[in-house]
């Protein structure tokens, strides 16, 4: 499975490098950093990464909000195109843009129930034969460009071959980790403050670079000043978005906050929103300037949580027979 098969078929990226190079020769032996545990998935991840998407699909299989959607979802074409169910048999994945080590490099970091010989036969089905290698003591597939990497016994590591070794470069302690950057670790820090890590169901970090601004612009006339940007979901017995947008000055951010209240409230009045049920669902959200930072949130309470369920299920259904209908179409 490469990550970019991965972005297709699990759409939960809503918004909007390379690691310093290695001491040591590629491959080389070398003692690893000290680590606790298999689960330090942000370790993965190399530091120059601009957009880092986490996400805990135990939880998420778990949650009365989404769990009917899942199991609606679940045992589609990905499986045989992996190797394993990605909604069955992920715990948890990290994916990562990485643009400074490639042009649309990324990686994608799993842990869950990794059959390594499942994986393998459908990494070659889907390019040809593997080349094996080991790379810092990983096993690693090699097929053209794109690399699968077995870290230990449930994680597994995939995409470009660069972005791949990059990875498991950081996890072995020879190059710098996302997790040690300055600016994520004040955004991680914003988004945990008086909330409970239990319900977090997945996190989004981004740096903005001059083209995603050029992006924003234009899909949505808003985003020209916009440095980074951050957002998390809460599942627990009720829902709850947060998200913090950094720009350069205090007045740019009571400017923007001012412009998005003002988009809330136009769509929420518009008919098509309406005839959905969603107005109720905008009329929660907020916008609030504090220094440079506009912060928003989203409060969704367990009496309206039956009817918002309801209506992603009826959306992963329709997704659910898509993908049948298009497994039927002849090649």
């Amino acid at each position: 499975m490469s990550a970019l098969s991965f972005g297709k078929t699990l759409p939960l990226i809503l918004l909007l490098g390379a690691c310093a190079e290695s001491t040591a020769a590629p491959g080389a032996a070398s003692v690893p950093r000290p680590v606790l545990d298999e689960d330090d998935l942000w370790a993965m991840i190399p530091a120059e990464a601009d957009l880092v998407l986490w996400v805990d699909m135990a939880k998420l299989r778990a949650s009365p909000w989404t769990r009917e959607s899942f199991t609606k979802v679940a045992g589609d074409a990905s499986a045989a195109e992996s190797g394993f169910d990605q909604i069955r048999d992920l715990d948890r994945m990290v994916f990562a843009k990485v643009p400074s080590l490639r042009d649309g490099a990324s990686v994608l970091v799993a842990q869950g129930k990794i059959d390594r010989d499942r994986m393998a036969k459908a990494f070659a089905r889907a390019g040809g034969a593997n080349e094996k290698s080991v790379y810092r003591g990983a096993e690693v597939l090699l097929r053209g460009e794109e690399a699968l990497a077995f870290v230990g016994k449930r994680t597994v590591v995939s995409g470009l071959t660069v972005a791949v070794r990059a990875a498991i470069d950081c996890n072995f302690g020879v190059a710098r980790a996302f997790e040690t950057e300055s600016w994520f670790q004040r955004m991680q820090t914003d988004l945990l403050r008086g909330k409970d890590a239990a319900s977090l169901v997945t996190a989004l970090y981004v740096r903005l670079q001059p083209a995603t601004r050029e992006a924003l612009m234009r899909e949505m006339g808003e985003g020209a000043t916009l440095e980074d940007f951050a957002a998390r979901i809460d599942l627990g017995d009720e829902l709850d978005v947060s998200t913090i947008g950094v720009v350069r000055t205090e007045a740019e951010a009571r400017d923007l906050a001012g412009r998005l209240t003002e988009r809330i409230r136009d769509a929420s009045v518009r008919p098509i929103v309406a005839a959905f049920g969603f107005a109720s669902v905008l009329n929660s959200v907020h916008f609030q300037a504090k220094e440079n930072r506009v912060h928003g949130t989203l409060h969704i309470s367990q009496k309206e949580r039956a009817e918002i369920a309801e209506r992603m299920a009826a959306v992963a259904d329709l997704m659910a027979k898509m993908r049948r209908n298009e497994a039927k179409r002849p090649p």
